[in-house]
């Protein structure tokens, strides 16, 4: 998913296979020429496995998929993609995704022991739509490269509330068109639904967005695409720019209060994130997490010492990830992070308690007990800032049975082994509700 906590690995091939395997480009309709420039990602719409030997197996096709119009069936086993041999699903992966909506692709399959040339042009994957508001998609620019945004619009013609929502560390689509319960999608229709228009922005290289690879690009070029969103939020005549709000989620806690440090916003949310600095953080989260994994005492304090001279040599030190491992292999596990060396570098860089102390802005934190990858304190810290400097502009809730997935849990050890067994749980509708009404007190 988004955070640093490890999938199992079979879940997250079986993860990983249905969605990137939704590989989507028509283009889209925008409200500005960038967006009519940006093309629609394709649509091949498969799911595919192994076989015995490196064979790759069609297991599903999706109606309305560009697979689908061009015959391909379950059962076929696709041996060539532009006359490049597959030999398992991730070749078929990385021969799509630099495809837009318009081109097209020479797949050839093997079925029932016939030989099938497939010529397939390629749809765009559908577009988000909900009922009762409206979803723009649009783009911006960034270092010389165009976004992708997503904005969800009330009816009406009255100048609006708004929010850019910063979601949490790694790379994924910030879009869900085939899953209306998706928890950012859902938070933010329901923030939609109370009258305030939101923007998601996709960062680089991923979904529609341009740009080199996400997981290459260091915060400053993540933070320039969030900044490129927020100064067009602020442009849309149905926006009162004097009531903008940031949403930040997990890192998206941390990124939001760099970005209101750049540019004026009326007030910020940030939800189960860290408010200490970065290194301290990485430590006592993966004391936590080594004792939800049932770790005995005496195994600690060297799991521990293992953790902290990896973290120091890559956050502190600054060395290369591979260096590292060259280093000490058994450091894997431990920087395993889904974000650049640069990225998290400059993550640890960062006085957080700094940044939030010269913001003075009217702040909700929001955590819930049951988050295995952060903490109360976290929260606490940000708190304690923000009153000091400002008397009565933070509120702190905390949310019993709320992890760090948006999802109910009774406790850390229920979402810790959800997540291993890679099972999700039902959104917490307790958490629309707090961020909703909190923002509309705030926008008045």
């Amino acid at each position: 998913m988004r955070f640093a906590q490890p999938v199992p690995e079979r879940a997250l091939r079986r993860l990983l296979l249905d969605v990137l395997a939704l590989l989507a480009g028509a283009a889209v309709s925008g409200s500005n020429a960038a967006a009519q420039d940006l093309p629609r990602r394709p649509f091949l719409g498969i799911a595919m496995e192994s076989g015995e030997g490196p064979v790759v197996l069609v297991e599903r096709v999706i109606k309305g998929s560009s697979a689908a119009a061009a015959g391909i069936r379950p059962g076929d086993v696709i041996i060539s993609v532009d006359g490049r041999a597959v030999a398992e699903p991730a070749d078929v992966v990385v021969a799509v995704k630099p495809r837009r909506a318009g081109d097209r692709l020479d797949i050839v399959v093997s079925r029932a022991g016939e030989i099938f040339a497939k010529d397939v042009p390629l749809v765009g994957l559908p577009l988000e739509t909900a009922a009762g508001f409206d979803t723009l998609y649009e783009a911006v620019v960034a270092d010389g490269d165009l976004r992708r945004t997503i904005v969800t619009r009330p009816s009406g013609e009255d100048r609006l509330p708004a929010v850019l929502f910063v979601g949490g560390i790694g790379c994924y689509s910030m879009e869900s068109p085939f899953d209306e319960d998706e928890v950012y999608r859902r938070l933010l229709s329901s923030i939609t639904r109370l009258g305030f228009v939101t923007m998601r922005v996709e960062k680089s290289g991923m979904g529609d967005s341009r740009g080199a690879p996400c997981a290459s690009v260091d915060l400053a070029n993540e933070l320039g695409g969030y900044m490129a969103g927020l100064q067009a939020l602020r442009a849309k005549p149905y926006v009162d720019a004097e009531r903008i709000f940031i949403v930040g989620h997990s890192i998206g806690g941390i990124v939001g209060p760099l970005l209101a440090s750049k540019m004026p916003v009326r007030g910020i949310v940030a939800m189960e994130t860290v408010g200490t600095t970065w290194f301290e953080y990485e430590l006592i989260n993966r004391r936590r997490q080594l004792k939800l994994a049932g770790t005995t005492p005496a195994a600690l304090g060297r799991a521990m010492q293992l953790k902290q001279w990896c973290m120091h040599r890559l956050l502190i030190e600054r060395q290369p990830r591979q260096e590292i491992l060259a280093a000490r292999p058994e450091c894997a596990g431990e920087i395993e992070l889904p974000a650049s060396d640069a990225y998290l570098q400059q993550i640890a860089e960062l006085d957080l308690p700094g940044l939030w102390a010269g913001l003075k802005l009217d702040t909700l934190l929001v955590y819930g007990s049951a988050d295995y990858l952060t903490s109360a304190d976290e929260h606490r810290a940000i708190f304690d800032v923000v009153e000091d400097v400002r008397p009565g502009a933070a509120s702190f809730v905390e949310i019993a049975d709320l992890d760090h997935y948006m999802a109910r849990a009774a406790n850390q050890r229920e979402s810790f082994e959800r997540k291993r067994s890679g099972e999700t749980g039902a959104f917490h509708e307790g958490l629309a509700k707090t961020v909703g009404d909190w923002l509309l007190e705030q926008a008045g």
